[in-house]
Order: C-alpha cells, then structure tokens, then sequence
C-alpha cells in the first residue's frame, strides 16, 4: 500500500505547541478530510488525543507505548511498523480479522498523521508528502523534519488567503 504523510505546519516547519495545534484554518481542515477519507490514519498518542476521538470514515491506528485506545475502527499499537503491517492486514483480502470496513477506498493509501516522531520516522517510509505550508509564525515546540531535498520533488503546488494568512498546499513525491 502506499504511504503518504499528510503536516500542517508553519514559517520555522511547526506544528503544534503542548501538544495542540494552534492554528485553525477550515480550507486546512477541508484538504485534510478530503486526502484521508476511505483511508488508514496513523497518529502518535498526542495528536491522537489532540483529536480526542477517532475520525470518522478511516481507519485510526494510535501509536502508543502507554495507552491503549479502542473502538470501532480503531487500534492501538506499539510502534510505526506494526501501524503498517495491521493497515495492510486489514485491507487484504485474504484475512478474516479484523475485517476490512465497507468505506474503505479500492486501494486505501496509509497516511502518517504526526507528530514530531511519527513524522521522522515515517519520512523514510514515504512515497508521498502532502503539507500546508502556512505563512505566519506560531509559537511551536513541535515541529516536522526537513525533507532530503535529493528524495522529494515538488508534484503539486497550490495557495489560498484564509484569514488573511497564506496557505500553501503543496505535494511532494518520490
């Protein structure tokens, strides 16, 4: 399956603060819905409590080493790899459980949600970036990694003015 990162972040690349986000821009919210919809979402603990809840329409698999968190269509696990490994078992067809949810796309993509650590260790792993580049600064004591120039390209690029703040969309690519 093919694995994207989906990051908001600001000028100095952060993207939250004490665990929250500190922006809220609803073409944001809007992009991100639209990208994860039908697809597998992997958090850390934090942004998963951050959310509060899991989201609708996805498969939400928590990455968390302190707590467990279950429901209908969520999972917990230990680390990014078994975040993979369960995603991909559950979209094959060959396994009975857990069984693949009905609004699961054809060829769901697995999406690294953040944060700061999911991000740096799932940038390795990744076909695809897909960020909000926000033009202000936040105060942030969270923040994404810079992308190996020599591995990323540009795919994609578009901007709106919300709130009188740019946002740019852009889409990065192996």
């Amino acid at each position: 399956m093919k694995v994207a990162i989906v990051v908001a972040f600001e000028k100095n690349r952060g993207i939250g603060n004490k665990g929250r986000i500190v922006w809220d821009f609803p073409s944001d919210r809007a992009y991100y819905k639209t990208l994860t919809l039908g697809n597998f979402v992997i958090f850390g603990r934090r942004t998963f409590e951050e959310f509060g809840r899991a989201l609708p329409g996805r498969i939400n698999i928590v990455v968390s080493s302190t707590k467990k968190f279950e429901g209908e269509n969520l999972y917990t696990v230990k680390n990014l790899e078994a975040a993979i490994e369960l995603a991909e078992k559950i979209n094959s067809t060959n396994e009975i459980l857990p069984a693949r949810p009905q609004f699961l796309l054809p060829n769901p993509a697995i999406f690294i949600c953040g944060g700061q650590n999911i991000y740096r260790e799932g940038i390795s792993l990744a076909q695809t970036i897909y960020t909000t580049q926000i033009d202000a600064d936040y105060a942030c004591d969270a923040f994404f990694p810079e992308l190996p120039n020599e591995s990323f390209k540009i795919e994609n690029e578009s901007s709106t003015l919300e709130k009188g703040v740019k946002l740019s969309f852009i889409t990065y690519s192996r």
